[in-house]
């Protein structure tokens, strides 16, 4: 059984009651379907991880294995504004949406931040180092 987009948005079904419904609703997903023709143990196993959750309790994304990761920072627990590892832009707010990461340990390395608030994100890891953030500009289509 393939995953539908009505599954995916189940997942932010209580999005007003933090993280932690966010996650609990995730993992529910998760539980759900592992095994079903084998698509989530393929994605986790064969293409790419999907990740935990992140959110105030583990913000640092600086040592990220590849993968996709959701994520979530509400008003009562923003993303810190000392938190180095996330864009200037979205330090000390609220945003959610998810992070792509290309690439690990010893690789040369990307990371896409796609946030719900039109916030789209690209930095790239080469050198020993993370360069800095590049913020894409977006166009709303109205």
């Amino acid at each position: 059984m393939a995953l539908t987009a009505k599954d995916i948005a189940s997942i932010f079904t209580g999005m007003d009651l933090g993280a932690e419904k966010i996650a609990e609703n995730f993992n529910k997903l998760l539980e759900e379907n592992i095994g079903q023709d084998n698509q989530l143990d393929t994605l986790n196993n064969k293409t790419l991880k999907i990740g935990n959750f992140i959110g105030n309790d583990n913000p640092n994304i600086d040592n990220l294995e590849p993968g996709i990761y959701p994520f979530g920072f509400w008003q009562d627990k923003p993303i810190s504004t000392n938190e180095t590892s996330w864009p200037k832009r979205i330090r000390g707010g609220a945003e959610w949406g998810w992070i792509v990461q290309y690439g690990g340990k010893n690789q040369t390395k990307a990371q896409f931040i796609f946030g719900a608030g039109a916030v789209l994100c690209y930095r790239a890891w080469a050198g020993g180092r993370w360069d800095n953030w590049t913020l894409l500009n977006l166009t709303v289509e109205q």
